[in-house]
């Protein structure tokens, strides 16, 4: 996964996402819909290899990215902008 190509899963699909309290990480969180998209974008190495951990919610699962983003090489940044914008 690219920075770009998780920027318009999150764009194209109207996904939520939050900055942490302490501005570390961004929660998010996909809908139930659209976890086989989500996971496709994520591809088999992360979830076999380095499990992530995901919080499930009414109709959505929620995840932190600092570890996703870290694993793909990718700043918060590029994808959520900058915390002060929220």
């Amino acid at each position: 996964m690219t920075a770009i190509e998780l920027y318009k899963f999150v764009k194209n699909n109207q996904i939520e996402y939050h900055y942490t309290k302490d501005h570390s990480d961004v929660l998010i969180f996909i809908p139930l819909y659209n976890i086989e998209e989500w996971d496709e974008l994520l591809g088999p190495g992360i979830t076999a290899e380095d499990p992530i951990k995901c919080y499930m919610k009414y109709g959505y699962l929620c995840f932190y990215m600092q570890d996703i983003c870290n694993y793909f090489d990718i700043y918060l940044a590029e994808v959520f902008g900058e915390e002060e914008e929220f």
